[in-house]
């Protein structure tokens, strides 16, 4: 039942009530007072709303609608909730919205504001990131080439003193441009197949000439039960490991660092749930201090004393990617002792990943010479996953000849120190000797093969260099293991001619990185031709056929988008087209692709990765998918 209608006199609500055919008869004091309708101010019916369309269903209308009452001192806006009063009455509540509607439209314009202030930070970063990598790229890769000509001691330490003040430099431009991406929103992931055991070998040997420096040791280690492929983006979870071990290595004095990659349970035919942990011997991190080392801009030391220079972006930078994977970095330290980061994520399995054979056991013993704890647990880690059952370690010469005559069938692997201390006794005592090097030490191979040493292993070392070493068996044959033997036959003619000379055109308006280019494919053996822009490119490669386009992105005239369009609807449809550029947004990626260009390489570039770039596209066909996982392994040398 009903109730009655002077009960609506008593709430604060508009009320208004209409007959079947919209006609007023009745509105509550309330909708008096907001000036709504004054009955007694008609002479006949109205009808409410007059442009209201009613939708019944089961005999109630289930709309809402909000009207406008001009008034003073501002309109007002009304929101109505029609309902059925009685058999062909219809009850109107209404509540005043304006403040509301205020409110949500000035949120809107700040909302919207501040998407447009995001986005033009993006832009000006974006464009103050490449205005700063074309310089850049100029200073590192002439020093470079600098550094590849004949020097005297101070020069030698004056140019690296460069290129390490502007690698150091780059990387706090892609700090700063990162933190940004994840703070305006447009942290993206990528998902393509790769290859997790050289992920992280490839992150331990960038960082071993430093902890080389430093007199540390790098190793990284990937359990057994990891599949051979995963599936997911490659390069963020390479930042995340090199952050956290580059931090390890600048807060360690003594000891080392290590990778470490093991499953938590035992992969599924799709997926596997993987533990990533990065243990170093460094000064550790105080309980109270662990949770600030992720703010941004924070370090564990924020005295002015601090001995480490940095923005304290990189472990913020990691922490957002690793969410963004669905797992967290955790740590465990103590003052003195150390630091472990460790972090957990599950990831698919890469496509068309082969099966994990499983490895023969080595029936032969090792001996492993060494007064480093940090060496002789990665050793042994490494040691065990390949089936050696029976290891004898060591901490000096007299221990090492030992276990060889206990063991007169075992091989040895023998440390740098110990091997120079009584190298000559050690070898003749194995049948199997291997010295292990720093990336430093290869200038003493000569004087320890005439010590009697068989070969020998550069730290980091690799698993399957390891592995080949003990068995004497040639390495399986993969692209990774072609560019490991096209460097060792290169290895001693470092201007060795590649077999192929290919016809380059380069598109480029910056006059150093013009030089830079040409002098670093020159060097290579090719032959460039160089457009000042755009347009000049196109008019050039109608005069002669190129074997490769290597296309700077912002030119005058004419950029290369345009550029690359305008070849490609000229027919030139074969030619790979690979981007030179500042620019290091994923869009700028992905507008590359678009336009018809095959790759994309960011400036500064290292003088390797361009050459590796023009021999990916000249050997095979463009239409293949290219591994970019693959890397020279230097590991492991026969003397």
């Amino acid at each position: 039942m009903a109730p009655p209608l002077e009960v609506f006199n008593r709430i604060s609500l508009l009320a208004v009530l209409t007959d079947g055919q919209g006609r007023v008869t009745f509105v509550n004091e309330a909708a008096k007072s907001a000036g709504f309708l004054q009955l007694e101010d008609h002479f006949s019916p109205i009808t409410f709303p007059s442009t209201m369309r009613l939708v019944k269903s089961m005999g109630t209308s289930t709309d809402r609608f909000t009207t406008r009452i001009e008034g003073a001192p501002r309109p007002r806006l009304i929101e109505w909730n029609p309902s059925e009063y009685e058999k062909d009455l219809w009850l109107y509540l209404g509540q005043d919205v304006t403040r509301d509607r205020q409110s949500y439209a000035a949120l809107k314009e700040y909302a919207r504001k501040a998407a447009n202030a995001s986005d033009t930070k993006m832009r000006f970063l974006a464009t103050m990131s490449h205005e700063m990598r074309t310089p850049l790229n100029g200073i590192l890769g002439m020093t470079g080439l600098l550094l590849d000509t004949p020097l005297d001691s101070n020069q030698k330490t004056y140019a690296e003193a460069v290129r390490e003040s502007g690698s150091a430099l780059l990387g706090l431009i892609n700090d700063i441009l990162d933190y940004s991406k994840i703070e305006a929103g447009w942290l993206e992931l990528e998902e393509h197949s790769f290859d997790p055991a050289a992920l992280l070998q490839s992150v331990a040997e960038l960082l071993s000439p430093r902890a080389a420096n430093k007199g540390l040791e790098i190793a990284s280690y990937v359990a057994p039960d990891v599949p051979l492929r995963l599936k997911g983006d490659e390069g963020r979870l390479r930042q995340v490991l090199l952050n956290l071990a580059t931090n390890g290595v600048k807060f360690s004095e003594t000891g080392g660092v290590s990778m470490e990659l093991r499953c938590l349970s035992k992969p599924t035919d799709s997926e596997a749930q993987l533990h990533f942990n990065v243990q170093d011997t460094g000064i550790g991190i105080a309980e109270e201090d662990i949770k600030k080392v992720f703010q941004e801009f924070s370090q564990a030391d924020d005295t002015s004393s601090r001995n480490q220079e940095g923005t304290g972006l990189g472990l913020a930078i990691a922490q957002h990617i690793v969410k963004a994977m669905g797992g967290e970095i955790k740590i465990k330290s103590k003052v003195g002792e150390g630091s472990s980061f460790s972090f957990t994520v599950t990831m698919a399995l890469g496509e068309e990943a082969p099966e994990r054979r499983s490895a023969a056991p080595i029936p032969m013993p090792v001996v492993v010479a060494t007064d480093n704890s940090f060496l002789r647990r990665t050793l042994s880690l490494q040691l065990e996953a390949a089936g050696v059952s029976h290891i004898f370690f060591a901490e000096n010469p007299g221990e090492a000849l030992s276990h060889l005559k206990r063991a007169p069938t075992a091989a040895l692997l023998c440390d740098l120190p110990l091997a120079a201390s009584d190298g000559a006794r050690l070898a003749k005592a194995a049948p199997i000797a291997l010295v292990l090097l720093s990336p430093f030490a290869r200038g003493r191979l000569e004087a320890f093969k005439r010590a009697g040493f068989s070969g020998y292993l550069i730290k980091p070392i690799r698993q399957e260099s390891l592995v080949e070493r003990l068995t004497g068996a040639p390495p399986p044959i993969t692209p990774r293991n072609r560019l490991d033997q096209d460097y060792e036959e290169r290895e001693g003619d470092e201007k060795a001619l590649p077999k192929r000379r290919l016809r380059v055109l380069l598109a480029e308006d910056n006059q150093i990185n013009s030089v830079l280019a040409t002098a670093i494919l020159k060097r290579a053996g090719h032959h460039v031709d160089v457009a000042g822009n755009g347009a000049e490119a196109v008019e050039t490669f109608t005069l002669a056929e190129y074997d490769i386009v290597l296309m700077d992105m912002r030119m005058p005239e004419m950029d290369g988008l345009e550029a690359t369009k305008a070849l490609r609807a000229a027919g030139h449809i074969d030619v790979p087209i690979i981007a030179l550029t500042a620019n290091a947004m994923g869009v700028d990626r992905e507008a590359c692709l678009q336009a018809g260009m095959n790759d994309f390489l960011s400036k500064p570039f290292d003088p390797n990765d361009l050459t590796r770039l023009l021999d990916r596209w000249t050997q095979k066909p463009p239409s293949d998918q290219i591994d970019i996982s693959q890397t020279e392994d230097i590991s492991s040398r026969t003397i």
